[in-house]
C-alpha cells in the first residue's frame, strides 16, 4: 500500500510540509528534501504529532 498524504505540520521556522504515513509498514515521511523518513507511528494522529515533533527541531 502506498503512504497516504495526512496533512500538513510546521516547522520551527514557520514553514509547512505534508506529512505521509504508510499503514501496512507505520512507516512515517516528511516531505523535507524529498521525503525523508522519520520513524514507524501507530496511527494517523500518532504519524501528525511525531511529524510536528520532528520539524519543530528543524
Amino acid at each position: 500500500m502506498a503512504a497516504e498524504k495526512l496533512g500538513r505540520a510546521r516547522a520551527g521556522s514557520g514553514k509547512e510540509y505534508e506529512v505521509f504515513w504508510d499503514p501496512s509498514s507505520r512507516e512515517v515521511y516528511v516531505g523535507w528534501a524529498g521525503r525523508s523518513g522519520i520513524g514507524k507511528a501507530t496511527s494517523a494522529g500518532h504519524a501528525m504529532r511525531m511529524a510536528e515533533a520532528w520539524l519543530v527541531r528543524k
